[in-house]
């Protein structure tokens, strides 16, 4: 066991907050690939290889396992997650990304059709919208 300063252990718990986020997406994937989750343009083929499935899904409880020996190493703490919080850093992030998506950006692409932009850029401000509103009842 390793003694690591307090002053250092914010990395030991980020790391172990990292792979576990990213073992999470992977989890994420599994069920919507096999499940009817919402999904309008990402419509994933389905991958008939059950074999290929089990096998992947040993290898995440393997590396599951692995993350629970680092954290215990490591003496990474359980990190209790405020999941409204985490919901509206989410909901933050994507106002950012859309909002950065406006029709003035399109014209770096050779877009220059203003019916088309305008469409556009109305499209853009109602997910702006919507995502103000997810915002504000997370708050």
């Amino acid at each position: 066991m390793y003694k690591i300063p307090d002053n250092q252990q914010h990395v030991f718990n980020a790391v172990a907050y990292m792979i576990e986020k990213k073992l999470l997406d992977m989890q994420l994937q599994l069920i919507a690939h096999k499940s009817p989750l919402k999904q309008v343009s990402i419509q994933y083929e389905i991958l008939n290889d059950e074999q290929l499935l089990i096998q992947v899904h040993e290898s995440l409880n393997k590396l599951y396992q692995l993350l629970a020996e680092f954290c215990k190493a490591y003496q990474v703490p359980t990190q209790s997650i405020n999941f409204k919080k985490e919901l509206n850093v989410k909901a933050n992030f994507l106002w950012e990304d859309i909002t950065g998506a406006r029709a003035s950006s399109m014209k770096g692409y050779g877009i220059t059709d203003k019916e088309l932009m305008t469409d556009y850029q109305k499209k853009i401000d109602t997910f702006t919208n919507s995502i103000n509103e997810m915002i504000h009842l997370l708050n």
